[in-house]
């Protein structure tokens, strides 16, 4: 074994013959090389010229430098450049591994391979590849191919003239995978065939083209930007030429956006959502199930902090495009003060106007409302009562009316008392008894009448009483050496008001919550009618949280015992809970028992599954089901997902590349396969 310090250069081997001559070292029998720079050169025999600083490697060999690593038969390399070239080599950059017959480093961030190949899979036969006879990988960005061929296994699927892979971690421009399939009601179709460009580090825009057999071609844009933090948002752009039999083609569009932004102390928010025709969104939707959208709203808003309170206006408007109704709040302006204390008391005033437009096939209507609100309120500690009154003035009035007010006045009385236990169970120590009463008295005057929108009616309705509520809180405390934790196992309360006017109580409302352990609770709400001796409303609702069934049974998790790759699975514990809910009926309302349920877990190292369902007892059928499975294929995940609801069934079918989630089959083009 030779080992050898030359300059900066180490060189190991079995032995060394050197040529002065020619400047020449070659090195044989596992010859190791290492540059002051961190490059390792690892080769059955290898040339070095010194002049030159050119190593060339023959035989198997590996070539290691602080980012890649490359392999093959063959290399040539320059240390001073960084440039070379390699026959039937292996290259790993960032996100996978490029092979090539030939592959030629041109500079630090750029390789050119032919006759190459792509992917994600570090297996040496790889589940998937992309292959190219001319391929231009940029280090940290993406891959130039041409032609694109697209094999699973051995199995050719896509070919195309050429395209652009992304390979880096940052954003980078190229061509996204676009969805290939077939619809019962479209037919054949390429949707999403479309361009990503960065523009910059703030700026980017999509642009997309839909090829639909029945019914047309759609082109659309989406800008996105976000700037400095304080300006940010994005308008979508859609334009279709839509088949209309015999007819030739109608034009359609969608015009959609938002925006934040802070400017002159104002925060800044808008929304636009306009579409040419009331069907537009239908017709277009890849999921049509899912489609449940009928109004479209547009609104600016503008808002800011002033030195005594905060301004707010809005612009408004709301269309209903299937049942061609319009409202417009143009504008809705609020102001809201900072309270005002002195001596002990808080002022609190708003005031907001509004102009609303109503528009529809009966004609247009609207009105103008100008309101104001204003409350006083104040605090005393009487030894352990708390004493807060407070009264309130509201004022409105309207394009057709006078000033209308109306008044009112709040005297709440509350305390609070503890109580602790001189004895304990177990692990418990002690238990604490929280007791919270509290009584007010209300008042409201009869209010002014006004017309709002053509309708007279009441700013308020006069009333006095009582508001009268009893909370209670039970605690715990365990104490294990100095370990000690705190809980609440019990609250339970009772609220109800007495009106004067009537002599009435009102029903009495009862709610409990007990919890004897972590995650598992139990609750009961009712209402009480003092006058028929009858509850009404009763809800009796057990919930079991999520529950660890690894820990529960003592399973230890499956884990993967080969090293770490970027294609190792992710394996998760078991979980699982349920919910139930039983409603008592009354003369309003029939009797409810529903259970809600949901599992998930692994089964197996690459099959996650999840499932969850709502289920009548008393009628004793599903009212929505929903199952999600996810199958680790070491380089692709595999996504399924299912649901019911109300009758109507949807699946989604996604297989993509784990590292490249841009890289997917989605559920159109397995609707060739699966049945709808």
């Amino acid at each position: 074994m030779i080992n050898l310090l030359l300059a900066e250069i180490f060189f190991k081997g079995g032995y060394l013959e050197y040529f002065p001559q020619e400047g020449l070292i070659v090195l044989y029998d596992s010859a190791y090389i290492r540059t002051s720079e961190g490059v390792e050169l690892y080769a059955d025999t290898v040339r070095y010229w010194k002049e030159l600083n050119v190593i060339e490697a023959r035989g198997k060999f590996l070539l290691r430098d602080r980012e890649s690593q490359t392999t093959g038969e063959y290399l040539k390399y320059n240390i001073n450049t960084g440039t070379g070239i390699a026959k039937k080599s292996r290259t790993f950059v960032e996100k996978g591994w490029v092979e090539g017959e030939v592959v030629y480093k041109t500079s630090e961030n750029s390789v050119y391979v032919e006759d190459g190949s792509f992917t994600t899979c570090e297996l040496e036969r790889p589940h998937y590849r992309f292959v190219s006879h001319r391929m231009r990988v940029l280090r940290k960005d993406l891959a130039v191919v041409r032609p694109l061929i697209f094999y699973i296994m051995d199995l050719p699927l896509v070919v195309l003239p050429f395209w652009f892979l992304p390979v880096g971690k940052e954003r980078s421009s190229g061509f996204l995978p676009p969805s290939v399939g077939v619809s019962s009601q479209d037919g054949k179709y390429i949707r999403g065939l479309s361009f990503y460009l960065v523009i910059n580090n703030y700026q980017d825009v999509t642009f997309s083209a839909d090829i639909i057999e029945r019914r047309g071609v759609r082109f659309s844009s989406d800008y996105v930007y976000h700037i400095y933090k304080t300006l940010k948002g994005n308008i979508n752009i859609s334009y279709a030429y839509d088949l209309v039999g015999d007819k030739g083609y109608r034009r359609r569009w969608s015009l959609r956006g938002g925006h934040e932004q802070s400017l002159f102390g104002f925060d800044i928010s808008a929304k636009g959502d306009f579409i040419s025709d009331a069907y537009y969104v239908q017709d277009y939707a890849e999921v049509k199930d899912n489609w449940v959208q009928s109004e479209l709203v547009s609104f600016l808003t503008a808002r800011r902090r002033l030195g005594f309170g905060l301004l707010g206006i809005n612009l408004y408007n709301r269309f209903d495009p299937l049942r061609n109704r319009t409202e417009r709040r143009i504008p809705e302006a609020s102001l809201s003060l900072l309270p005002l204390n002195l001596l002990g008391f808080s002022l609190s005033s708003s005031f907001n106007f509004l102009n609303t437009e109503n528009i529809d096939s009966s004609g247009k209507k609207g009105y103008k409302l100008l309101s104001s609100s204003h409350n006083i309120s104040t605090s005393y500690n009487l030894i352990f009562l708390s004493f807060s009154p407070s009264a309130y003035l509201n004022s409105a009035t309207t394009d057709s009316t006078n000033f209308a007010k109306v008044w009112g006045v709040n005297l709440p009385l509350s305390t609070t008392l503890y109580g602790v236990s001189l004895f304990g169970i177990g692990p418990i120590k002690r238990f604490r008894h929280i007791l919270r009463p509290s009584i007010s008295f209300f008042y409201q005057a009869r209010g002014d009448s006004i017309t709002i929108g053509g309708n007279r009616t009441i700013l308020g309705q006069e009333g006095k009483g009582l508001n009268i509520s009893l909370d209670n809180t039970y605690e715990y405390k365990i104490q294990r050496d100095t370990l000690v934790r705190k809980g609440t196992f019990l609250q339970w309360g009772v609220s109800t008001n007495y009106i004067f006017d009537s002599a009435r109580i009102s029903p009495i409302r009862l709610n409990s919550n007990f919890t004897p352990i972590s995650r598992v609770s139990a609750s009961i709400i009712s209402n009480y009618n003092h006058y028929s001796k009858r509850f009404f409303g009763t809800q009796i609702i057990l919930n079991f949280g999520s529950f660890n069934l690894n820990e529960i049974f003592g399973i230890k998790p499956q884990r993967d015992t080969l090293k770490d790759t970027i294609n190792q699975p992710q394996i998760q514990p078991w979980n699982f809970g349920f919910t139930y809910t039983y409603s008592f009926g009354d003369s309003i309302s029939k009797s409810q028992s529903i259970l809600r349920f949901y599992i998930s877990g692994n089964p197996t190292k690459n099959w996650a599954i999840s499932y969850n369902f709502t289920y009548d007892l008393l009628s004793k059928r599903f009212l929505d089901q929903s199952l999600n499975l996810r199958r680790d294929l070491h380089c692709w995940v595999l996504e399924g997902r299912w649901s019911w609801f109300g009758g109507i069934s949807v699946y989604d079918v996604r297989i993509y590349v784990k590292v490249i989630p841009e890289i997917a089959i989605r559920r159109g083009f397995l609707d060739i396969l699966l049945p709808r």
